[in-house]
């Protein structure tokens, strides 16, 4: 039961994700700011850091500005400008609050290591934005030009033609962040199976991989080759995950244990990104 808020806090990230995936950005990005909001609150007192309400704000205005700016620009290159500024803004404003504070104050290390680190989760949620956004959405496609030929990734050549081995569409179709965020939920509800390490560890890697793949082969919209590699992405950070709670046991605060929760959702937002950039040709 411990686990609860943890478990709780990632799989209904998942699922707001997917859904806010297919309603389209505006209401992506107010997902992603809900997400910045459970880290502000929580992470904080995750890290047992002093000044702390000065230290939330940061977080979330960090990831606010991030998610908005990867909502509102116009160019392929300027999709992670806006969290790299928030970024640099971010730590700036901790490593400020920590001066502002005086000298002699208890814990001044650990609060700056650990509301960095905040500022460095919420900010990379943008990328969940900007990987919806990359690269139908701004591409400049005239009128009755087919999206799918921007979007075509490698795949399994011999059989690229096939029509389960095809690419995104733009507008109605799954799109990559749904992928992630269906293999990520599927990834979670792996890893709360009530089984030893050295069972659990395996199941949730194939978990995210079969999701992944599955979904992808249902719709017909994405390459195995990609649809498979996003899915052990997830699932590998969802075990690590868990094993890092065994060890290290649920934290005892609601708040605190969302944010745990919540924390490798909003980081594959940048790995989904990055991913995207790297795969699509």
């Amino acid at each position: 039961m411990k686990y609860f808020p943890v478990a709780a806090s990632a799989l209904l990230s998942a699922i707001a994700l997917v859904a806010g995936s297919w309603a389209g950005t505006a209401a992506l990005t107010v997902v992603v700011c809900a997400i910045c909001v459970i880290l502000a609150l929580g992470w904080p007192q995750l890290m047992g850091v002093t000044a702390r309400r000065s230290l939330s704000s940061v977080i979330l205005l960090a990831g606010i500005v991030a998610a908005l700016g990867a909502a509102i620009v116009n160019e392929v290159e300027s999709l992670f400008f806006w969290s790299s500024v928030a970024l640099a803004f971010g730590v700036m404003a901790v490593f400020v609050i920590q001066v502002l504070r005086g000298t002699g104050r208890p814990h001044r290390l650990e609060s700056t290591l650990g509301a960095s680190a905040g500022v460095v989760i919420s900010t990379t949620a943008a990328g969940w934005v900007a990987g919806l956004r990359y690269p139908a959405e701004l591409v400049g496609l005239a009128d009755g030009e087919d999206a799918l030929g921007v979007l075509a990734v490698p795949g399994l050549a011999l059989f690229e033609d096939w029509a389960l081995l095809d690419v995104t569409g733009a507008g109605g179709e799954l799109s990559v962040v749904g992928l992630a965020g269906i293999s990520l939920a599927v990834s979670v509800l792996m890893a709360c199976l009530p089984v030893r390490d050295a069972v659990a560890l395996p199941l949730v890697l194939l978990g995210g991989f079969a999701g992944s793949l599955s979904t992808a082969l249902l719709w017909g919209e994405l390459t195995l080759l990609f649809s498979g590699l996003l899915g052990l992405v997830a699932g590998a950070l969802i075990a690590a995950m868990r094993r890092f709670l065994i060890i290290q046991g649920a934290p005892a605060a609601t708040l605190s244990a969302m944010a745990v929760g919540a924390a490798p959702i909003a980081g594959m937002g940048a790995l989904v990104y990055f991913t995207e950039r790297l795969l699509f040709v």
